[in-house]
């Protein structure tokens, strides 16, 4: 009885996540004049894929995609070369104001990206990144590597430090026994860690749309917005886009699912 109470709570929760995915996918094939009918129909009669045709056409979403891929896989990459060496430091080395800094660096996590934006946006028009992908990068980068190096720092500290002690024995250096022995011992870590950070980035929608300016640095969740207009609002179009949006991630867990849940469990031992 109790397994069976569990089971059909698992399956309520389940279709209370899944409830709001499933009605984008029905509204990203309705036509537009169906998208507001009342009483709401789950199913239109009149199923069409042109909403998925046509966005294409009111907005350059081929370049808003290309751009959101390249931001957060050069995101998802530089967050984990510079956090991987700062989180090993931090695991290995006992230094004066250690403590403070990483707590600093979890206190930072709290700040709200309004009260940076200003600053912000001015020294990225200063040193000419405004309006660039390169600033878009250098900006998650930024705001996520506080977290990366938060959780690289649990999985490096669950290596034994004898395993690096005897790659320096056999005549490595630290940064060689980094490379050939500890990454490779926490690939579980990274690969969770990388999945997350590429999320961050990917998701990523309120700097991007005020550190972008063109259609061409644009990424997929300001594009998305666009789809309102003063107007007209495009909804079947926007349902489309999110559904699109959302299929990279998707890909990406799937293919690295056993690294994650790897990870996951490896921190959770932690």
């Amino acid at each position: 009885m109790k397994k069976a109470l569990l089971i059909i709570l698992g399956l309520v929760l389940a279709a209370f996540v899944l409830l709001p995915f499933f009605w984008i996918m029905a509204t990203s094939l309705k036509p537009l004049g169906e998208v507001s009918k009342y009483p709401p129909e789950w199913i239109s009669p009149h199923l069409t894929l042109r909403p998925y045709r046509d966005m294409f056409f009111y907005l350059p979403f081929t370049t808003y995609t290309l751009n959101s891929l390249i931001v957060a896989f050069s995101t998802m990459m530089l967050t984990l070369a510079i956090g991987s060496l700062a989180a090993f430091a931090f695991a290995r080395f006992q230094f004066k104001g250690r403590g403070l800094i990483l707590i600093v660096f979890l206190l930072s996590q709290m700040l709200p990206g309004a009260s940076i934006i200003i600053p912000l946006f001015q020294l990225m028009q200063q040193v000419g990144l405004y309006d660039m992908r390169l600033g878009l990068v250098v900006v998650h980068t930024a705001l996520l590597l506080p977290f990366v190096i938060w959780l690289l720092y649990g999985f490096f500290q669950t290596i034994p430090r004898e395993v690096e002690e005897a790659a320096l024995i056999d005549g490595c250096s630290r940064l060689q026994a980094l490379r050939m022995v500890i990454l490779p011992l926490a690939l579980p870590g990274l690969g969770a860690t990388a999945l997350f950070a590429f999320l961050g980035s990917w998701n990523e929608f309120f700097f991007a749309l005020l550190l972008t300016s063109s259609d061409s640095t644009r990424t997929i969740p300001v594009g998305i917005g666009l789809f309102v207009g003063e107007y007209l609002e495009v909804w079947n179009q926007m349902a489309a886009a999110a559904v699109l949006f959302s299929l990279p991630p998707l890909l990406l867990f799937l293919l690295a699912r056993k690294t994650f849940v790897t990870g996951l469990m490896a921190g959770a031992a932690k």
